[in-house]
């Protein structure tokens, strides 16, 4: 199976935030990023999240939305998006994803492979993040039985998608609150092969307990930040 993926391309009409995130040329960047996938015949196109950065008005995040979301759906590529916490502060996951269409995560299953995807757009204390109410030091994955069965049923590899960093070597505030009680489900489960992480805007690699952990660099920071992953 062969994936395309980006992540944080902050898009926005502002130039330039935090000193080097170029957010009004992101649209631009999803537009080539969808013509390499379409010319390398990728199976699936994946999204780790903060497609989307906040504006003045929510009326502009909307228009900014919809103007990603016709790029992804004028592509005869299926897409699957993670919601990031600077999609989150913008919309409320409903509407987010009745914008961009049929791009809600949904597992697949597929050549004897399970792609898991992890929305980890909660607070420590079990809430889900809401416009205007996150923090991106704060993050947390409740949903811990769920993933347990999840991983039971899978009968071969496992790869897991996240916004937010599992990745034990990566800075503790980019890290999801419970990450060592989620890499210690992954490892017990002996199907995992690879994590796909965002977030991170320098990305990341590493390998622990045999399992490999992937942070791409942010889009919205680099020229050609989209990558293609054969598993």
């Amino acid at each position: 199976m062969k994936l395309g993926i980006f992540t944080d391309s902050h898009y926005s009409s502002q130039k330039v935030t935090c000193g080097n995130r170029y957010n009004s040329k992101s649209l631009e960047k999803i537009k080539a990023a969808y013509e390499f996938f379409e010319s390398q015949k990728c199976d699936l196109v994946v999204c780790l999240g903060d497609l989307i950065d906040k504006e003045a008005s929510h009326e502009k995040e909307v228009e900014n939305l919809k103007n990603v979301a016709k790029i992804i759906n004028n592509s005869s590529l299926k897409t699957i998006c993670l919601m990031g916490n600077h999609d989150a502060f913008a919309f409320t996951e409903a509407e987010f994803y009745e914008i961009l269409g049929n791009c809600k995560p949904k597992n697949v299953n597929a050549d004897d492979k399970a792609l898991l995807f992890l929305d980890a757009c909660y607070f420590k204390n079990g809430n889900h993040y809401l416009p205007g109410d996150t923090d991106w030091t704060d993050t947390f994955y409740p949903h811990i039985q769920d993933l347990k069965i999840q991983l039971e049923k899978a009968t071969g590899d496992v790869y897991i998608f996240v916004h937010q960093n599992l990745d034990p070597t990566i800075r503790e505030d980019h890290r999801v609150y419970n990450s060592a009680e989620i890499n210690t489900l992954l490892l017990n489960s002996g199907k995992v092969k690879t994590v796909f992480q965002g977030h991170y805007h320098t990305g990341n690699k590493c390998i622990y307990n045999d399992i490999s952990y992937l942070t791409f660099p942010a889009l919205c920071e680099n020229e050609n930040a989209y990558f293609i992953e054969e598993i």
